[in-house]
This record gives C-alpha cells, sequence and structure tokens, in this order.
C-alpha cells in the first residue's frame, strides 16, 4: 500500500518578523521561497520529504525590492531569477547576465528565487561561484535569545557567499533578505557550464573575471564549481597572476593551468572537468590578451 502523505500547514507573513516568529514557533518547517526545490519532480511525488509546515514568503514585499546606488546592488531574496534578468545586462555585474541565462527554462526563472537559488541545503547554485568573486554578501535574519527576555529578538548577519556551503552558513531558522553586489569595474567577464556528454547528472560551472588596462591584467579572479560540493577557488594564483602584460606568456599561461591541476585534485575522479576547466582558464586568458 502506498504511504499517504500528510498535507503540511502553510503560513503567509506579511513581515520578515513574522516570518521568523512563525519559525520559533514551528519544530517542523521549511521556507517556501519559489518552491522549485520544494515542489520536486511531480513524476516521483512519493519521494518528497514534505515538512509539517511551509512558511510561503510571496507576500512579504521588503524581500522583493531592488535597488542600484553608488556602492553596487542590493536585492531582496526573493526577486526571481527571471525579473533580475530584466534588469538588463549593462545594469547587471559582469557575468551575470551570462549565469542567468544558463538557468534552466524561463518558466523556471519566473519561478525560482534568488536566495531560494543560494539557500539550498548541500546544492552550491549556478550563480554561487560568481558571486563569491565578485565579493557578494548575503543578510540575514534570526531570533537570538536575550538574557532576561521572555522572547528571543531579531538579530541581523551579514556572510559572504563563500560561507554558505560551510559550517558558518545558513542556521536554523535563519532566513536570507538580501544579496549586497558591490560594484567593482570589471571590464572582462566569461561564466560557462559544461555538462559532460559521457557522464549524466554531472555539471561544471567555470567563473572568471578580469579588470584589462592599458594592455595589463590588473586583477583576475576564478571560481570552479560542481553544482555539489565547495567551490574551488586559488586566491594565491590571482594574486601571482595581476600585473601581468597582456597577452600572457606560454611561461605564466603554463604556469596558470598547472596551478588550476592543483587547485582541482579534490576532483581526482573528475578527469573531464578538471581538463576543461584547464582549457577554460587558457582560453580565457588567450582571448583578454586578444
Amino acid at each position: 500500500m502506498a504511504e499517504k502523505h500528510t498535507s503540511p500547514r502553510v503560513f503567509f507573513p506579511r513581515t520578515v518578523s513574522e516570518a521568523l516568529d512563525l519559525a520559533n514557533d514551528q519544530p517542523d518547517f521549511v521556507f517556501w521561497a519559489g518552491g522549485t526545490h520544494l515542489a520536486g519532480d511531480s513524476k516521483s511525488r512519493d519521494m518528497i520529504d514534505l515538512p509539517r509546515t511551509v512558511i510561503a514568503l510571496g507576500f512579504v514585499e521588503e524581500l522583493v525590492r531592488a535597488s542600484r546606488s553608488e556602492h553596487g546592488l542590493e536585492l531582496g531574496s526573493m526577486i526571481t531569477l527571471d525579473r533580475l534578468t530584466s534588469i538588463g545586462r549593462s545594469a547587471l555585474p559582469t557575468g551575470l547576465s551570462e549565469a542567468l541565462s544558463g538557468i534552466g527554462t524561463r518558466p523556471l526563472r519566473c519561478r525560482a528565487t534568488l536566495g531560494g537559488h543560494l539557500g539550498r541545503k548541500g546544492i552550491v547554485g549556478d550563480l554561487a561561484p560568481l558571486l563569491q568573486i565578485l565579493d557578494s554578501r548575503i543578510e540575514t535574519r534570526y531570533l537570538r535569545e536575550r538574557r532576561g527576555r521572555r522572547k528571543p529578538t531579531a538579530a541581523t548577519r551579514k556572510i559572504p557567499v563563500s560561507l554558505l556551503a560551510s559550517d558558518e552558513g545558513l542556521r536554523k531558522g535563519e532566513l536570507i533578505t538580501r544579496i549586497s553586489i558591490p560594484n567593482e569595474p570589471w571590464n572582462f567577464g566569461a561564466v560557462k557550464k559544461i555538462f559532460p556528454e559521457s557522464k549524466p547528472g554531472r555539471v561544471l560551472i567555470f567563473s572568471a573575471l578580469a579588470r584589462l588596462d592599458k594592455g595589463m591584467l590588473s586583477e583576475w579572479r576564478m571560481a570552479l564549481s560542481d553544482g555539489l560540493g565547495h567551490i574551488l577557488r586559488d586566491r594565491e594564483m590571482e594574486v601571482g597572476m595581476a600585473g601581468k602584460p597582456l597577452p600572457l606568456s606560454k611561461k605564466d599561461l603554463d604556469g596558470m593551468v598547472e596551478a588550476i591541476r592543483l587547485l582541482t585534485e579534490p576532483w581526482s575522479d573528475r578527469e573531464y572537468e578538471r581538463k576543461a576547466a584547464m582549457g577554460l582558464a587558457r582560453g580565457f586568458m588567450i582571448r583578454a590578451g586578444s
């Protein structure tokens, strides 16, 4: 006999504070953003682990706001990926429009939210490598117990994107509220998403940014992800390449490729992805110098 599913209770808070209070009162809950992950695969509903309580965030107006200033972009966590795309390539940081276009289909991007995309436990979203090298930060809010107070009080935490997949990432009851992307004059970038043909279910996400100035590589950053584990990045390599004249010499290109070979050693069983990462980085630098 098929196991019966109990429908969860669904709450629709109007403010972040109300959402946090609900989370504090419910022992088994999830925050519902776009719902693309929680809804699961319609072909296999039996595999969905339904929570007892769903806290739907669609009516929290604060979370759908976006603003731009001289310091950068401030994006509410409930902004959909499609709405973010509609801001326009010229108004978005280098590489972000390209990264967004590689995520699923447009119907999915119309539902998927930025906060939900980044906050999935155990999954590195496609945008995370690029947002990391853009020095983006995540604002979260949570309830904190205070000595002498009967009820916990709201607190705010800001963490770099790089910590999302670590033990210092999202905690139980913590809600992503805002993503801040600083303005920096990157004038060359690339985001590539590769699916090995013979390895279904695997992916390589390559993100790179460079600042080119009068025939010099003033600065560059690169991050790699397999979409599951931690993002791979070598800051020492990035610093060592800064200030090199363009086009890069064969010695510099070979040194960069060797550094990437060492960086990707944790992927010892993913030789295709390792070679692809080296080739993408080499190609990126050749184009930057042309």
